[in-house]
């Protein structure tokens, strides 16, 4: 017998303009439960069971929308569970190339453009329109970008589905298309912390991906273009590894970017990573279709704004894993393209699912 898939919307809160922010939850009984929302296409929440079946939230995020639009919030670049885009990531030089043409993109954290600009795909309400089948339960997020917003050509038509299935396994697929010669690489920006208390580091968290190289960073943190050997490194996590133990080591690299900010280049045959919090038992599973996964250790969250429950998030409270294409890529030929023409469609997918152990 199936487990009885159910999905309810409600409203969330409103924007500052008066529009209406709308949550929708999925629920496989005692398995999972996941809310999203239209306001950059954003997880809010994720409830999975510990190994006694204690469901509890796994994602950083608000208790009602008024957080995502806090200034301190705001203030710190967190994107908390939202979809980044056009282009995640930051940019060189805040410009890039297409057909010899240069495009000089906004300056948004600093003198840096950063994750899509100063208004990107994450601060966008999205027209949603939820679904259910026998076989899954969902929403899709649909938005046109502008030619020309934050300075990108082209105008892209650009589709965001979020769906849960009879085995529990959340998906999140992406399908743009353009009508001009652009670039895309969007991700989603979640926080997990398994443990389900964020008061707690992830240090005791342990992290495996099937990669065997990374991209070290040079200032900035953007990518040198040198693709390096993980082994010897404490960037090696072909075997699972203790984050806190990882970010002990005094690796130029973790001391340039304050803890792990880093692309790791998936084995194609086997483009996974799994998360898991041996105190609860809960184990994160990932695949992807995309050529890598930036891990990022909550290097700046810094207590500056209130999250979930009235807990203001630490340093280090919540790690991301941001499937996507590699950060700059205009300005490393070597990397997987992510330009976009007419007449093609960017099609990406991300699963998660979870275990116990």
């Amino acid at each position: 017998m199936k487990n009885k898939l159910s999905q309810t919307t409600e409203i969330f809160g409103l924007t500052p303009d008066g529009r209406t922010v709308n949550l929708f939850t999925f629920l496989l009984a005692n398995k999972i439960k996941v809310s999203v929302m239209n306001y950059g296409a954003t997880l809010t929440h994720l409830f999975v069971p510990d190994k006694n079946g204690q469901m509890e939230d796994v994602v950083l995020g608000f208790d009602d929308f008024d957080g995502y639009i806090q200034k301190e919030y705001l203030d710190n670049y967190c994107y908390i569970g939202s979809t980044v885009g056009r282009v995640a990531g930051r940019t060189a030089d805040n410009q890039i190339l297409i057909d010899d043409q240069i495009f000089a993109l906004p300056a948004n954290q600093g003198h840096v453009h950063l994750h899509g600009g100063i208004e990107g795909w994450d601060k966008k309400i999205w027209e949603s329109t939820p679904f259910q089948t026998a076989e899954k339960v969902g929403v899709a997020f649909k938005y046109q970008s502008a030619d020309g917003e934050e300075h990108y050509p082209g105008k892209v038509d650009v589709t965001v589905t979020y769906s849960l299935d009879q085995a529990g396994i959340l998906e999140i697929h992406y399908q743009a298309e353009t009508d001009q010669k652009t670039i895309i690489n969007p991700t989603n920006h979640s926080y997990f912390n398994l443990s389900g208390d964020f008061t707690q580091s992830i240090d005791a968290h342990l992290l495996q991906i099937a990669a065997e190289h990374y991209m070290p960073l040079r200032t900035e943190s953007l990518p040198t273009g040198v693709f390096t050997e993980v082994n010897g490194s404490p960037f090696d996590f072909r075997k699972p590894g203790k984050i806190g133990i990882a970010l002990e080591n005094e690796d130029p690299q973790l001391q340039l970017a304050n803890g792990i900010d880093h692309a790791f280049l998936l084995d194609k045959n086997q483009p996974t990573a799994t998360l898991h919090h041996p105190g609860s038992g809960r184990v994160l599973h990932l695949s992807t279709t995309e050529p890598a996964v930036q891990v990022y250790s909550g290097n700046y969250l810094n207590n500056r704004f209130k999250g979930k429950n009235g807990i203001t998030y630490d340093k280090r409270a919540a790690i991301c894993l941001e499937t996507q294409h590699f950060a700059d890529s205009t300005h490393h030929s070597h990397f997987p393209t992510i330009v976009l023409n007419p007449g093609e469609t960017f099609d990406s997918k991300t699963k998660f699912w979870f275990s116990i152990q």
